[in-house]
């Protein structure tokens, strides 16, 4: 029922003793997982359902300082995720790569008083090796952005920050852990923590999810990094500990790059609920989002509110000379942020994103808040923690500084040209390929891959890759957060899952119980997202 990958990942949990249990394997946990290991502990790790199958794969996209942070004068946030900003484009070059902004200008006084906002910002990033903010004319801003509402435009405003993929760097994160030594795995769950009689944690009991076998494993710290599933991780070691957690929506709607027609992103600077909304290229589409819904209820798959999609069509439009109808809609995703309000009062909307570490009686160490942009900052934070409260001693300092992640030997910003010649691939597929593997694409398509789907981009080989070096279990971690697909366009994702159930199924021996449950599980979620905006 599962690769002997996986059978060699288990079997190490039950033979090492570790410094650190890592429960929750989103950016915090796998971050946590390759700084730790980097410096010579021994780290293990494990995810109830896939790597960044949470809140981790569900961002805007960015890695960015934060401009709607200028005025919540949250100046050191920003300039930490600044400064992180510029060694993720240089780490991670396929993954993480500079973008132009226009901010729009309609009212006389905003281009001074944005571009005033913004010189700061400039200066907040020192010398991040991308352009400084400038101001545009409206011939300008209208050749940066042709479908902005042209009626009453002034003009705007240019500024760099960065765009990444957020899975794929998760996904691409836990491999570099376990390359360098950590023991990792999805589909494992925490059952249960195990104290000595002074109420130490020296344990715990995980379950496989695939296999239904429950093992117990050593450990001499555990550390939470389960985001929106902190407080259930919490109780489990304190029954009795008071809940911290604020959680708060985003969705984002996907559409056609024929029906947004955008040569940048767009920043819209404010809107009536108080945030701002971006409207991104992202994988040869466009994105539109976020919204900040306060929610009570913790979901592992939270659905959009129909009047978030709502929300989101009128503030874009107001924006757009081409009115979005929800029939443009070819994907929604939502995601719910891990905020912490230890006093449980105020709004998601100003609570602050800075991290925040937790450290309980029996020495569980629980990190959250911050978000994609200060992760490794975030990493280097907890790591520092769980050395100075296990009492460890490192072989090495903190080295993820400049840690070169796999992929990025061998790449090249135009070697997409490359690929879609040798593999007689259209641009935007040949650069999906690009920015997904960066210098691996080779190693992994091979000479003659075969596509899943006539002219659709997507491989055989890629879904064997997945499964084989990239902790894959399921169609939808395929769909999702490997492929992306799901994200992009549903109805291109349901003509997928009978090819990948079939690769999968061989690969991973399921018999035709699972294949049936796979097939409805990705099927039926599919039809769940459409039936938000349909």
């Amino acid at each position: 029922m599962f690769s002997i990958e996986r059978k060699s990942q288990l079997s190490k949990f039950e033979k090492v003793d570790f410094d650190c249990l890592i429960i929750g394997g989103g950016a915090t946990g796998v971050g946590t997982a390759l700084d730790a290991s980097l410096r010579g502990l021994s780290v293990g790790l494990c995810e109830r359902y896939d790597f960044a199958s949470g809140t981790s794969s569900r961002s805007t996209k960015l890695i960015h300082g934060g401009v709607r942070y200028l005025a919540q004068f949250h100046f050191g946030l920003i300039a930490e995720a600044l400064s992180e900003r510029k060694r993720l484009i240089q780490n991670a070059p396929h993954l993480v790569k500079p973008l132009k902004f226009l901010m729009p200008t309609y009212k006389i006084f905003e281009k001074p008083y944005y571009s005033l906002g913004l010189t700061l910002y400039d200066f907040l990033a020192g010398k991040s090796g991308l352009p400084s903010h400038k101001r545009v004319s409206k011939e300008e801003a209208v050749k940066d952005f042709p479908s902005i509402n042209q009626n009453g435009l002034r003009g705007g405003i240019e500024y760099y920050d960065a765009q990444f993929n957020d899975a794929r760097l998760n996904v691409l994160l836990a491999r570099c852990a376990e390359l360098e030594g950590a023991v990792i795995a999805n589909q494992l769950a925490l059952v249960s923590i195990l104290k000595d009689k002074s109420g130490k944690i020296n344990g715990a009991v995980l379950k496989d999810h695939l296999s239904n076998k429950e093992f117990k494993v050593k450990t001499k710290t555990i550390v939470n990094t389960t985001g929106i599933f902190i407080d259930e991780i919490r109780k489990m070691d304190d029954p009795n500990c008071k809940p911290i957690l604020k959680p708060s929506q985003g969705i984002h709607l996907v559409f056609s790059k024929n029906d947004i027609s955008c040569n940048t992103a767009m920043i819209i600077p404010k809107t009536s609920d108080g945030r701002v909304v971006f409207i991104i290229p992202w994988e040869s589409h466009v994105m539109m989002g976020t919204t900040d819904t306060n929610r009570s209820d913790i979901s592992y798959e939270p659905m959009p509110y129909k009047d978030e999609v709502e929300f989101l069509l009128k503030t874009g439009n107001e924006y757009l000379g081409t009115k979005l109808q929800k029939e443009n809609v070819l994907s929604v995703f939502s995601g719910l942020r891990p905020l912490i309000n230890l006093s449980g009062e105020g709004d998601t909307k100003n609570i602050s994103r800075e991290e925040m570490i937790l450290v309980s009686s029996s020495g569980m160490i629980t990190m959250s808040g911050g978000k994609w942009s200060t992760y490794r900052k975030m990493a280097e934070d907890l790591t520092n923690k769980i050395i100075e409260l296990g009492k460890f001693n490192p072989t090495k300092s903190c080295t993820t500084y400049d840690y070169q992640f796999l992929g990025k030997d061998g790449y090249s910003e135009n070697m997409y040209l490359k690929i879609s010649s040798d593999y007689k691939l259209n641009i935007d597929s040949a650069k999906r390929l690009k920015n997904h593997y960066g210098g691996e694409v080779y190693s992994i398509l091979g000479s003659k891959p075969k596509e899943l789907i006539k002219n659709t981009g997507f491989f055989e080989e890629e879904v064997i890759h997945f499964i084989r070096k990239e902790f894959a279990n399921t169609i939808l971690d395929v769909l999702a957060r490997r492929f992306r697909i799901l994200f992009l366009d549903l109805e291109i994702s349901k003509k997928l899952i009978k090819p990948i159930l079939k690769i999968m199924a061989k690969e991973l021996k399921w018999n035709d119980k699972r294949q049936k449950e796979e097939e409805l599980k990705a099927s039926k979620l599919i039809q769940e997202y459409m039936s938000t905006y349909k």
